[in-house]
């Protein structure tokens, strides 16, 4: 995250000065130019336009001169002889050399430039008077401001149409102008990782003419992150136009026809655009071009036509950016990548808002609580943040308090209007929707609220589309979502119909108001919704008779509320009735059912439904009824009332004892069945059987229940079967049956037996009988299968699980494993597979090709794993608590792993391929690795046993800038069953105000980050500081900090005491100043690699521990980019090839044999053949003539000869990233831990940065 504000371009007042002596061209060439110049938009300066008659060489000349961008100097004959166009010269070359971004142009207007660069001719003639009238040192300036301007490349008019000429000019000024600037706010937090983003959409090299569309919230940030575009990008095209507030324009009566004036005004640089048809002009001037067009707010595809903007109107390479509140206008558009901006976090949100509201990174301490609350409030909206803190600058505790207060009951005004306009370009049922979501149901399960809708005539299935797609809702998790700022428009809009009374709104969802309407009587017939959630130990009570006037109710939500009196007057026309924590023992008499399509009646009282001499009411629109934690309840109601019910849930229903045999009679409607934790239910009715419609039944946890009946294959429509840790003694074999059936879950289950006899084993496991079928055959479409903790062996694992080519997730965990034989190979979509807690599984014969997620955590037996370079998806490995494990081949050459763990794996902590495999990783960018030991590496500079200290970066070696940074921590967590984890590690460069923030993911032992210094930068002499992040409960036992810096020599690397060098295929070594050599060796790869494989078994065994020891835990994260690096002025270093990973010194030895052999041999020749004339040539100076070119080839020869020795003796070039560590004393404290320690090592070829979205990584800059 880069703090602070944008580099705003230098402006310019003009873009054009010009110079001219106005007698000789003012009414003729000057004119016409100034005139093109004007029709172009080009904002020009002439004297006698801009300055009032009479003014001679002024402050408001010399200003004018110096704030334009472009200076053009009309030279003509007489120009020299006026003593004011020689000092208005003088000015503008003195502002072009104080000033590089000053553009001088000189128009040679019938005049020579060799008369003006030597003062010949005419000027001649003029300086000799000048002579005269002048001191010489004024008019010696003159004359060298007039040499200087003749020498810059202009304009020939005396050969030249005037009118081609002029054109020419026009054209060129164009090119050199810079491009519209737009202004976007001053603060551009977070702003970064977005505009790289969108960079990467627009893929600015490609040629094909692409849409890009930006979707998102009113407010999120969608305007001015096309605006940072497009000041970002608009250089790269021929023309580019930003088209601001599209949807406002579009709608007045000449919008159409400004809009596409802007358009190619902005594009041809015009502003006296006259077309017959704009329409065809656009067409017509546009289809060669390449251009960037940002159209902003755009809400209706009809607006985008009608002003003639379409991708085959623009030539190739052109960029079309569309900012749009409705997601769904960008499917129309078909465009190729769209983006949406997203809510800012808290810290992003902390820093803008402070920049608003205190003009700086962050607030003062007294109003940090303050300010965090407003934040909260805000809930990551920019414009919110923008507007709440402009309001609240300079403002008292007490006004912050008071606004606080204020905004909890009504929205603030100026984000109140930002945000309706969505709301109002919707129609009423998509209104009554957005303002029934945003009263009742943010939260609430998609489907759930769905039926309810669908209940109402709101046809939810296009309407919650439409909602998404104008981003005024979101789903997550199947759950509707809705941001807290929409959630408070939708509610003020409701407010604002009767701001007064209560009982004349048409939703009421506050607790208080509410209640004042029940307690007042005060509803009305404008009331469609009520929500009153009481709290379990402070129930409410009412009067039935408050609901009599409310006939228009739909929608009702009661949390422990009691009602007394008669129903007779109730609404009649509920859809929901969603009533949890009724005292009641049964559903109240005369409550109308006949609308109701859901039912929830979650937490009550009922022992039975309906009383035993009340006559049951007919429901027939009911679909979804739910009873769950009713606790008392013995038995469901009758369903022959409720014959559309599709959905059924009745968890936790304690004493359920009975399921009503009218269940049958939904054979046709029931879609799901939810049973668990009905504890007392010891059988399912024979009816249940029967419903061909159930797709989903549950029945986890029901611990009574010992069987299912071999009708189960009769529920033809099944998707998913749970039952979770059951008394389950029997699965039928006709399971087999189930061909739709995806989901399998039978976890905890301990005594499953069959009396089928063919179809079982016949071999038990030892601890209980858990049987199952021989052959699975018969699921083909199985996904999931789940069967921890049932105590299944090796023998008992169906043969024919191999067979299940669907099955995507396979859980075995806690089971009784000793030789796992199952060749989990064919199953070629399996990419999880779970085995952890297999306390004595030894072995596993083999792992699908395709597993991306591998858990054998706690299998303390484990001693090796298969080959897992043959996972070629895997992503995640999780071997915690691996005691016995000592091999695992294969894991360094894992390409795609993001995240590995290897808690407690205390025998593999000597083992060499761990060493490998980090090496492997730091080099890939690996997001995270788990290691065993406690060891930081020693080439790590700085260290600190504690959370955070402090160090200044030292001067390196060789001088060179520091391009990135190291960071390792290492911990122990203090507690015995869970895991916590550090929050986050931050780097702060006091010196110039930098920060970094890694947040690490859980569990997290050592952490290991690198940053390319490209935002961040770090120079010698800077003042660093490490802080760790934590829990008390986590002990840090080392910090480290390791500087990376531009190497020199490829061919020679440090490591801890160890000196390496290369000489052709040969690795030597220097000890403690003996100097060693290595057996000879071919290094077809990086020599770093050569060098880690030698450490690794010069120091095999010595950082060992005993498998009895538990030791700490270290863990890597890593963000190398394999992109180039950046030097100060952010211009990419030459780029390395793959082709040049061998040693530099051998290829310049080469080269300087090659120099030297050709120098020596061709010099020999030469003087063999021209050794007489040479030497007679010496003898007679009249011939040394005639022999010159032999004297000169003999010298560049000779010089050739001297190259090739010098070439020799240069050591290799630049290498790339090196970890530096200071030598002992030359860095801040502490100091006496500090060894000399350096690690060079060769980064991947260089190329230009590869755009990636870094979400646990946060840069910032102060400004």
């Amino acid at each position: 995250m880069v703090q602070g504000k944008e580099r705003i371009p230098e402006r310019w007042t003009y873009d054009v000065f010009l110079s001219f002596r106005g007698a000789d061209v003012r009414k003729n060439f000057l004119s016409h130019l100034y005139d093109a110049l004007k029709r172009c938009g080009i904002r020009t300066f002439m004297d006698d336009v801009e300055l009032e008659k009479g003014e001679y060489i002024s402050p408001e000349l010399l200003k004018a001169i110096e704030t334009s961008k472009i200076l053009i100097v009309v030279l003509t004959k007489d120009y020299a002889s006026s003593a004011w166009c020689l000092d208005e010269l003088v000015h503008i070359m003195k502002s072009h050399k104080s000033n590089s971004r000053h553009l001088v142009f000189p128009i040679f207007f019938y005049a020579d430039p060799s008369d003006i660069r030597r003062q010949k001719g005419s000027y001649a003639k003029s300086f000799s008077k000048h002579k005269s009238r002048y001191p010489s040192n004024k008019v010696k300036v003159w004359r060298e401001a007039l040499t200087e301007v003749a020498n810059i490349s202009g304009w020939d008019v005396r050969y030249r149409n005037e009118a081609e000429c002029i054109a020419d000019i026009t054209g060129e000024i164009l090119k050199r102008l810079p491009c519209q600037y737009l202004h976007v706010p001053s603060y551009a937090v977070g702003m970064r990782s977005r505009l790289q983003h969108i960079s990467s959409l627009l893929s600015i090299s490609s040629d094909d003419v692409r849409v890009i569309g930006i979707y998102g919230m009113g407010g999120i940030g969608k305007t001015t992150l096309a605006k940072v575009a497009f000041n970002e990008f608009s250089h790269h095209f021929e023309g580019s136009s930003f088209l601001e507030n599209f949807r406002e324009y579009s709608k007045k009566p000449e919008g159409r026809t400004h809009l596409q004036h802007q358009l190619l005004s902005d594009i041809l640089r015009r502003n006296d655009i006259e077309f017959n048809s704009l329409d065809h002009a656009i067409k017509e001037r546009f289809c060669n071009k390449r251009v960037l067009i940002v159209v902003d707010d755009v809400d209706d595809i009809n607006q985008l036509n009608s002003t003639a903007i379409d991708r085959n109107c623009f030539g190739h390479g052109s960029r079309i950016i569309i900012t749009t509140r409705n997601m769904h206008l960008l499917k129309q558009l078909r465009v190729e990548e769209s983006c949406s901006p997203k809510e800012l976090d808290s810290d992003e949100s902390l820093e803008l808002f402070s920049w608003h509201a205190f003009r700086a990174s962050e607030p003062p301490k007294e109003f940090l609580q303050l300010s965090e609350k407003v934040v909260a409030y805000c809930a990551g909206l920019p414009l919110a943040m923008e507007v709440l803190g402009a309001f609240l600058i300079e403002r008292s505790i007490p006004e912050w308090e008071s606004m606080l207060e204020l905004l909890k009951q009504v929205p603030y005004d100026n984000i109140q209007a930002k945000l309706q306009i969505s709301f109002d370009a919707l129609n009423s049922v998509q209104r009554d929707v957005f303002l029934d979501i945003a009263c009742f149901f943010i939260g609430m399960d998609r489907d759930y609220v769905a039926c309810i809708l669908d209940g109402c005539n709101l046809y939810p299935d296009i309407v919650l589309n439409v909602l998404m797609e104008r981003c005024l809702i979101s789903v997550s998790g199947n759950n509707i979502m809705m941001h807290d700022l929409l959630r408070d428009m939708g509610r003020q809009i409701v407010r604002e119909i009767s701001p007064k009374s209560c009982g004349e709104r048409s939703r009421l969802w506050n607790l208080d108001d509410a209640s004042r309407v029940l307690r007042k009587k005060s509803g009305t017939n404008a009331i469609e919704g009520l929500s009153l959630k009481a709290e379990v130990m402070d129930v409410q009570y009412f009067e039935v008779e408050a609901f009599a006037k409310m006939q228009e109710l739909r929608l009702l939500q009661l949390s422990y509320v009691n009602l007394n009196g008669s129903y007779e007057h109730f609404p009649k026309d509920l859809r929901w009735l969603s009533w949890h924590g009724l005292s009641s023992e049964s559903f109240p008499t005369n409550l109308s059912l006949g609308s109701l399509v859901v039912l929830d009646m979650q937490y009550s009282n009922f022992k039975q439904f309906w009383k035993a001499q009340v006559q049951p009411q007919w429901a027939n629109m009911l679909k979804y009824l739910d009873l769950s934690h009713s606790v008392y309840l013995r038995e469901t109601p009758d369903f022959s009332y409720f014959p559309n019910v599709e959905k059924l849930l009745l968890i936790n229903c304690k004493s359920l004892v009975q399921i009503h045999k009218s269940i049958g009679i939904l054979h046709k409607k029931l879609v799901l069945l939810n049973l668990s934790s009905c504890i007392e239910l010891d059988a399912l009715p024979e009816e249940l059987y029967q419903l061909k419609s159930l797709q989903t039944l549950v029945l986890s946890n029901c611990l009574k229940l010992e069987r299912l009946d071999d009708a189960l294959g009769e529920l033809e429509s099944l998707i998913t079967l749970v039952a979770d840790f059951t008394a389950l003694r029997e699965i039928p074999f006709s399971i087999n049956k189930l061909k739709k059936l995806e989901k399998l879950s039978l976890n905890g289950c301990k005594g499953l037996l069959s009396d089928d006899i063919d179809n079982l084993h016949s071999r038990k496991s030892p601890s209980a009988s858990l049987l199952l079928p021989i052959s699975l055959n018969g699921l083909g479409y199985l996904k999931t299968l789940s069967l921890s903790y049932c105590n299944l062996s090796d023998e008992l694992i169906p043969k024919d699980i191999e067979s299940l080519s669907f099955l995507q997730d396979l859980d075995l965990r806690g089971n009784n494993f000793v030789n796992l034989q199952t060749d989990f190979v064919s199953l070629i979509n399996l990419y999880d597979l779970r085995l952890s807690d297999c306390s004595t599984l030894q072995s596993i014969l083999s792992l699908p090709r395709n597993l991306t997620f591998f858990d054998a955590a706690q299998c303390i037996s484990l001693e090796r794993l298969p080959d897992l370079s043959k996972c070629v998806e895997l992503l995640k490995l999780d071997l915690r608590d691996c005691l016995s494990l000592v091999e695992t081949p294969g894991i360094h050459k894992l390409e795609t792993m993001s995240s590995i763990n290897m808690e407690r794996c205390n025998n593999l902590a000597s083992d060499a391929t761990i060493q490998i495999m980090l090496e492997h990783w730091l080099k890939r960018n690996h997001k995270c690795i788990y290691l065993p030991g406690h060891d930081l590496p020693n080439w790590v500079s700085f260290k600190e046993e504690m959370r955070s200290f402090s160090f200044t970066v030292p001067e390196t070696h060789n001088s060179n800038p520091v391009v990135g940074f190291t960071l390792w921590m290492g911990f122990v967590c203090q507690m015995d069953n869970s895991y916590i984890s550090p929050r986050s590690l931050t780097v702060k460069n006091l010196t110039r105000g930098g920060e970094w923030i890694h947040r690490l993911g859980k569990p997290t032992r050592l952490s290991y980050s690198n940053l390319l210094t490209n935002d961040f930068r770090i120079e010698t002499g800077d003042q660093m500081e490490v802080d760790v992040d934590c829990d008390d409960r986590i002990t840090v036992f080392e910090t480290g900090f390791a500087l990376a810096y531009n190497a020199r020599d490829p061919s020679d690397f440090c490591f801890g005491d160890i000196q390496f060098t290369f000489e052709e295929d040969i690795l030597y070594y220097t000890v403690d100043g003996k100097y060693l050599r290595c057996r000879r060796k071919k290094f077809e790869q990086d020599p770093l690699q050569a060098v880690v494989h030698f450490l690794i078994q010069r120091e095999r065994g010595k950082n060992g521990y005993p498998t009895n020891e538990v030791v700490p835990d270290l863990y890597a994260c890593s963000f190398f980019p394999e992109t180039s690096r950046y030097q100060e002025n952010n211009q990419p270093v030459v780029d390395v090839e793959e082709s040049h990973r061998r040693p530099r010194r051998k290829m310049r030895m080469g080269l300087s044999t090659i120099l030297e052999a050709a120098g020596f041999l061709t010099l020999v020749v030469v003087l063999g053949k021209y050794g007489k004339p040479l030497l007679s040539s010496i003898q007679e100076p009249m011939a040394m003539k005639k022999t010159s070119h032999v004297l000169l080839l003999s010298l560049l020869l000779c010089l050739m000869f001297v190259i090739g020795l010098v070439e020799a003796s240069i050591p290799g070039g630049d290498m790339g990233p090196e970890i530096y560590t200071p030598p002992s004393g030359s860095c801040g404290a502490p100091i006496a831990k500090y060894d000399s320690q350096v690690l060079a090592r060769r980064p991947p070829p260089c190329r230009r940065p590869r755009l990636e979205n870094t979400e646990d990584v946060t840069h910032t800059t102060r400004p």
